[in-house]
């Protein structure tokens, strides 16, 4: 039973640990508050157009891939900053990347939301 305990006593740390991540990141990061506008006013259209099973999961897989590439996108910057404030160019050049990957997903969200969405309205 102890071992048990134990286990979700470190699952609820875990997601305490996931939970601060998502805070900091909302609280700290200008786009990640941009994109939260636009995930609640994706998830009211797609309430007010009465979407299908799936085409909530269609868009979901769109909004959870731009929080996704923004969380990992923050985190390269984060270490980025941790190992140098200076100029290097393979710190700059891994957050370029990332950054371009925060772009493709935002891309391919507003193709899919454009899909989606241009059959209701």
């Amino acid at each position: 039973m102890k071992r048990f305990a134990q286990f979700f006593a470190g699952r609820a740390r875990s997601f305490a640990c996931a939970f601060r991540g998502l805070f900091l990141l909302v609280a700290t990061q200008r786009n990640a508050r941009i994109h939260a506008v636009a995930t609640v006013a994706v998830v009211a259209l797609g309430a007010v157009t009465g979407l299908s099973r799936t085409e909530w999961c269609l868009i979901i897989l769109a909004i959870a891939g731009v929080w996704c590439a923004e969380a990992l996108n923050t985190a390269v910057e984060l270490l980025g900053d941790a190992v140098t404030r200076e100029q290097h160019p393979l710190v700059g050049k891994a957050k370029d990347v990332a950054a371009g990957a925060v772009l493709v997903s935002a891309i391919a969200a507003v193709i899919v939301g454009a899909f989606v969405f241009g059959a209701h309205l």
